[in-house]
């Protein structure tokens, strides 16, 4: 087999292919497109850091990811630093509490470099909220950021939404019809099979491979055009997954194909169609314009090799042929 798989160490894939640095070599096309002013966003997202700081000054209620991207990012912006060193992004996690006792709501935020111009990356935890409110109040938020005007900040208006609406997603439902769907959860094996039209962006890729790895979820990511993820485990934690991914910024993403397993009395492993989570590549070939795309042959011998080959059909309307197939 000639697919390779991407390894990560710590922030950054490594770069020991020329398949790997012609992928990054590419800006993301929506960016492209739209001619966002980068410098001119960074600047706006500093500011608003600098203004939640003076908010919430207490490390405890927030702590951002890795505080030394706000230097990279002035050092950039003081035109010390290349923008293709700047390799990371602002992150951060906001904690709240809304006056009520012993409740606490985690607000976690990613700034895409293109923020204000496209929407931030935002979703929350909070441990005494059930499984299916939590969803909704994820849903609800997902809905009201895409409602806000982009070119401003609005992170303001996030966490006010936030304050004045998370009471009522305290409701828990009757005690009986939680604790069952939370058996359910507990005991649903499902695997997704996610259509994007694109995967170039590094920060994507990035957080596609690592909130697999925080939620214990195994499967695959194929960057390119199209962009092609699997995503297999616990049904709870696909969910939260699935939702994680989209409030990402996308031209389109959708769910090609859910299938959902009751696990049983059987070990959940049994299940699994992969080891891991892991960003594939295989070999590139040009396309249009400044375009790369996957070889598909190799494609459909690894879905083969998992026994998933019938999935290919789902993605591209047609069957798959290996590489084997060609050869006479």
């Amino acid at each position: 087999m000639f697919f390779r798989t991407v390894i990560y160490q710590g922030e950054y894939p490594v770069k020991n292919s020329t398949v790997q640095r012609r992928m990054e070599e590419f800006n993301d096309p929506e960016v492209e497109e739209t001619q966002v002013n980068i410098p001119e966003m960074l600047e706006l997202q500093v500011s608003e850091i600098e203004m939640l700081q003076s908010m919430f000054p207490n490390s405890e209620e927030l702590r951002l990811d890795d505080p030394a991207v706000m230097v990279e990012i002035r050092q950039y912006l003081d035109g010390k630093l290349a923008y293709d060193y700047l390799q990371n992004r602002i992150g951060f996690t906001l904690k709240i509490t809304p006056g009520i006792q012993k409740v606490t709501i985690e607000v976690v935020c990613l700034y895409p470099h293109e923020y204000p111009s496209v929407a931030p990356c935002v979703f929350t935890r909070c441990e005494q909220m059930d499984r299916n409110n939590h969803s909704q109040l994820n849903e609800d938020l997902q809905q009201y950021i895409l409602g806000v005007d982009r070119g401003e900040i609005c992170m303001f208006s996030v966490i006010e939404w936030i304050q004045e609406n998370f009471v009522k997603y305290l409701k828990k439902q009757p005690a009986t019809k939680t604790k069952k769907k939370d058996i359910e959860y507990d005991k649903t094996f499902s695997r997704l099979w996610i259509y994007s039209h694109h995967l170039f962006s590094k920060f994507k890729r990035r957080d596609i491979v690592d909130w697999a790895h925080e939620m214990k979820l195994t499967g695959f990511s194929l960057p390119g055009k199209p962009g092609i993820i699997c995503v297999e485990g616990n049904s709870q934690n696909v969910d939260d997954y699935w939702a994680r991914l989209r409030a990402l910024a996308w031209k389109k993403i959708v769910i090609r194909e859910r299938e959902d397993n009751a696990i049983g009395k059987k070990n959940i492993n049994e299940f699994h169609k992969f080891d891991r989570f892991e960003e594939k590549v295989f070999e590139v070939r040009a396309a249009r314009g400044r375009e790369y795309r996957m070889d598909m042959g190799l494609f459909c011998d690894f879905l083969n090799e998992h026994n998933c080959g019938h999935i290919f059909s789902c993605y591209f309307g047609v069957d798959g042929k290996g590489t084997s197939s060609s050869v006479t």
